[in-house]
């Protein structure tokens, strides 16, 4: 409409299948902050803004967090063993191609990493190098609520690689329920024996429909830690009603410049501290963009949708009595971090066990 002042404007988007082109100028941002005379604040050169791209530009590694601290929503980077603020390492940069020039949505997480692309995030870390974080945005992540690294409803698409068939079987789980690192994890009193599943996912960063693999591998913005639980008992009385009913996603987000090597990832689940699982990585038949363009045939899939490898490790116990309320358990996937997550009673018995 003429004479309507609509502010800035976001980057168009170009292309498909994750490939993001910037347009509105930034498209070779650079810090304008010098360093200290110290040097802590070590500068790299950078790459192009599609920061999705990363086999093709070789970006930064990402570790991204998705979290409420002080009751706001920030994006946290973990670097260097620290949990620093997004918005407080690009004031301290003051990076010409960051979205905030033309947003005030960039602490979104959803917004900053599905809408832009994750725009900016790898010049940010660039920056950071091989330094630690400025005192200002560093994070207590005792203080922090961690919520799963991706959109608010998203679908779960469920693998078996382990049972190398020559199609991948799959199945559709609830996203919808998932919950973040160190969350509780509600059991039912009558449930005698609750299961672990770990598993690792892939979240999309693209739409996708009928992908090929090479589209399937651009579009993925990351990899994390999938937890989901299962009730035997109650799949005993009717098949599926047990069925991950409880499920965590975290801590991170993980981006890797190229594909990552599934025997690489070692895990191990801690009850109460205690190692009562490792399960070394294994070579799988399909990767995980077959999976994913094999999923996109089956049906539309949209960004912040995972795609989940099925259970790698699983534990009923604590290697001597079945997990109960008050347990603490851990997964650490070598790479992508460390889930946590404490059961509880939920106080609830069903009417239909016996």
């Amino acid at each position: 409409m003429a004479g309507v002042n609509v502010g800035p404007q976001p980057p168009r988007v170009s292309g498909t299948s994750g490939r993001r082109t910037f347009t509105n100028g930034f498209t070779r941002p650079h810090c304008s902050r010098q360093p200290p005379a110290s040097g802590r604040w070590k500068l790299l050169r950078y790459a192009s803004c599609n920061a999705r791209d990363t086999t093709e530009i070789g970006m930064t590694q990402l570790r991204l967090a998705n979290v409420i601290c002080h009751d706001e929503p920030v994006i946290a980077l973990e670097h260097a063993g620290q949990l620093l603020s997004v918005t407080k390492l690009e004031k301290r940069f003051a990076l010409d191609g960051s979205p905030i020039h033309f947003t005030d949505q960039t602490n979104c997480f959803r917004y900053r990493v599905f809408s832009l692309g994750m725009a900016g995030l790898s010049e940010i870390a660039e920056c950071l190098g091989q330094s630690s974080g400025p005192r200002e945005a560093l994070l207590d992540p005792s203080k922090c609520l961690f919520r799963p690294p991706t959109t608010n409803t998203p679908a779960l698409v469920e693998f078996s690689v382990l049972a190398e068939d020559d199609v991948p079987r799959f199945r559709w789980g609830n996203g919808r329920g998932l919950r973040g690192h160190d969350a509780p994890l509600p059991i039912p009193d009558d449930e005698q024996a609750p299961q672990l599943s770990v598993q690792i996912a892939a979240v999309l960063g693209d739409d996708l429909t009928h992908a090929s693999v090479q589209e399937a591998e651009r579009a993925t913005a990351g990899f994390t830690i999938l937890c989901l639980w299962t009730f035997p008992s109650r799949n005993r009385v009717s098949p599926g009603w047990g069925g991950y009913r409880n499920g965590q996603l975290g801590p991170l987000l993980v981006t890797y410049n190229a594909p990552p090597d599934p025997a690489k990832w070692d895990i191990a689940i801690r009850v109460n501290g205690h190692l009562v699982v490792r399960a070394p990585g294994k070579n799988w038949k399909t990767s995980f963009a077959e999976m994913i363009a094999l999923a996109s045939e089956a049906a539309d899939l949209i960004a912040g949708d995972i795609i989940a490898s099925g259970p790698l490790a699983r534990t009923s116990s604590d290697g001597k009595r079945a997990l109960r309320p008050d347990d603490v358990l851990e997964a650490e996937i070598e790479g992508l971090g460390t889930l946590c997550g404490t059961l509880l009673s939920s106080g609830r018995r069903s009417r239909f066990l016996r």
